[in-house]
């Protein structure tokens, strides 16, 4: 399981707007794509916490929407610290890492060196989730391929495809 704090102090949780009792959810909605997803935040498209949140929080869940996905996340704290714990509900696959895993299987089956690239940059491991590859031969060759994600832990299977 991932977990990633916020460290966030009260002063930037509580709002003039609201009792002195509650916390301002859209700071706690501007902290949490770059708690989720630092490097991809740019790929959250919505965060969604409760509009009323009590000082001695516990736990909310807050909804995102990554590259189209709905995404659930618990909220966690505040700590002794002022801190915030971010469990979102979900593994992420990031291009890169994928690209690898694929360029090791193709290598081994084939006896040479490949150069791969995927994208999108990122997704969500869900069934169904379609990444799309180049692959680069030795001697200049483009070749095509799919990796459909098969499981919510980010298992992947290799599809052909012509370009």
């Amino acid at each position: 399981m991932w977990v990633l704090r916020i460290f966030l102090t009260f002063t930037l949780l509580c709002s003039c707007s609201q009792s002195r009792s509650d916390l301002d959810p859209e700071a706690i909605e501007e902290a949490i794509p770059r708690a989720v997803l630092e490097e991809y935040s740019h790929l959250i498209s919505e965060v969604r916490c409760p509009e009323k949140i009590s000082k001695d929080l516990d736990i909310i869940s807050c909804v995102l929407t990554v590259e189209g996905k709905t995404v659930t996340v618990s909220v966690m704290g505040p700590d002794v610290t002022g801190s915030f714990v971010v469990n979102p509900r979900l593994k992420m696959v990031s291009s890169d890492e994928l690209a690898q895993k694929i360029k090791e299987r193709l290598d081994d089956d084939l006896n040479i060196e490949n150069s791969i690239k995927c994208s999108p940059e990122i997704r969500v491991a869900h069934p169904g989730e379609i990444f799309e590859c180049e692959i680069i031969d030795p001697q200049g060759g483009t070749h095509y391929l799919d990796a459909e994600i098969v499981d919510y832990l980010g298992g992947f299977e290799i599809l052909s495809r012509s370009e």
